[in-house]
């Protein structure tokens, strides 16, 4: 998490096609690589790369959003906010934890100091993933 610390603020990031910008005032509390089939259907990528940071920490800066709704397997409610116009997937709130918003670290505009301190969902990787043992690692989502 030391190098997550050195994340200079705010964080920013945007779409791909640069119409949704976002900044944090906060750095990450928490990053992942996520294996779910979930986020490997909706990237189309074998895993997702995210972080968590406060939600009062957060703003959209610029453009607008839609939202894609699903059941997690946990029966909370997760939430994918994208661009209107490119479709790029921006950031992610979760029933779970109302409290934190967690967003995909391809759309930082600056990555040089992010690290996935952890994977979840080990248990649904692509066969050809071999987790880096010196991650936190878990089958499932941990509960925290």
């Amino acid at each position: 998490m030391e190098r997550l610390k050195k994340m200079k603020l705010p964080i920013t990031g945007s779409c791909l096609c640069g119409q949704v910008a976002y900044q944090c005032l906060s750095t990450p509390v928490w990053s992942v690589n996520c294996h779910c089939k979930a986020c490997q259907k909706s990237s189309g990528a074998p895993y997702v790369s995210a972080f968590s940071v406060p939600k009062n920490s957060f703003e959209i800066t610029m453009g607008d959003t839609i939202t894609f709704s699903r059941k997690a397997e946990s029966g909370n409610n997760v939430s994918t906010f994208l661009c209107v116009n490119c479709g790029t997937r921006l950031f992610a709130k979760s029933e779970g934890n109302q409290n934190l918003i967690n967003i995909f670290a391809p759309t930082l505009d600056d990555a040089t100091h992010y690290v996935a301190v952890s994977n979840v969902f080990l248990s649904e990787a692509a066969h050809w993933i071999e987790p880096d043992e010196k991650r936190f690692n878990f089958e499932k989502m941990p509960e925290f």
